[in-house]
């Protein structure tokens, strides 16, 4: 039950995470969920998983194929795109043009180009750029988030103040906001699920504990029984009866958890194509 819980939960995730525009489509390929009792064959197990599987194959494949297109594009158009970026840059031609040919600059006349660009392009210096790409993830997202409330507070206290190419960097600056505050929907909502399993999974395990310690006995009076050579009516009726008290207590256990398991997993699917519309924003921003 762990190992489908999981699984599920990890082709959840990357069918979001993944599969972009199509993230849709995949989910509504995704298999039913079985059904909730404890009485499903090996066989509906198996074909369940191996569904799972192969869809989680064909998402990473898609996944892997739109990264090597995206890094084709980038090596491709990697010209162009440095020539916009200089052109947006506010730079002079002959400065763009010292800038590409790299002669007849110095270092310091260099760091100052590539400054000016860094002000222009994401009104940040070229030294806070240089600490940025040493920092960790949660840093950067913590700098990130710093800088969006100042520049917007920046923009309400001086509403002029931000035209022409600041005004760019505005816009910059509230998509970047609303992509960390989607981005913060999204890790809350995903660590709600993930707290959601661990709270169900501990007591599943607690539970289990319980119950084993209860069929130990169980299991110890079935082996005391005769049941070779010298066995009796009387052997094989209580070999019956202790048999039915072990399966009584492992129903009684799998009734409780399976439907809330399988529960669990219809939440996990819900709740990730309700957040589709936030996964896409954060894709298109």
């Amino acid at each position: 039950m762990k190992k489908l819980i999981l699984t599920t939960i990890s082709i959840g995730l990357s069918l979001i995470l993944n599969a972009q525009i199509s993230a849709s489509d995949y989910l509504k390929k995704a298999p039913a969920i079985p059904s909730k009792d404890c009485y499903i064959s090996g066989e509906k197990q198996d074909a369940f998983e191996k569904s799972v599987q192969d869809l989680a194959s064909v998402v990473n494949e898609d996944a892997q194929q739109r990264k090597n297109d995206t890094e084709e594009y980038m090596r491709g158009n990697e010209d162009q795109m440095k020539a916009n970026m200089m052109k947006k840059s506010g730079m002079s031609d002959a400065d763009m043009k010292k800038m590409q040919s790299g002669e007849d600059m110095s270092d310091a006349e260099t760091q100052a180009m590539a400054n000016k660009m860094m002000q222009q392009q994401a009104n940040i210096s070229l030294d806070e750029a240089k600490s940025l790409s040493n920092m960790s993830k949660a840093e950067q997202e913590a700098w990130a988030q710093s800088k969006t409330a100042g520049q917007m507070a920046d923009a309400q206290a001086n509403p002029g103040k931000y035209t022409g190419a600041n005004e760019t960097n505005m816009t910059m600056y509230e998509l970047a906001s609303e992509q960390s505050s989607l981005q913060k929907k999204i890790a809350d909502t995903e660590n709600q699920i993930k707290q959601q399993y661990k709270a169900l999974d501990k007591e599943a395990k607690s539970a289990k504990s319980a119950m084993e310690a209860e069929l130990k006995p169980l299991y110890d009076e079935l082996n005391s029984i005769n049941d070779g050579e010298g066995s009796t009516q009387a052997d094989v009726d209580h070999a019956a009866r202790v048999i039915r008290k072990i399966h009584e207590k492992q129903d009684s256990y799998c009734e409780v958890f399976t439907p809330r398991m399988l529960g669990f997993i219809q939440t996990c699917k819900d709740t990730y194509a309700g957040a589709i519309p936030d996964y896409d924003r954060v894709e298109e921003i």
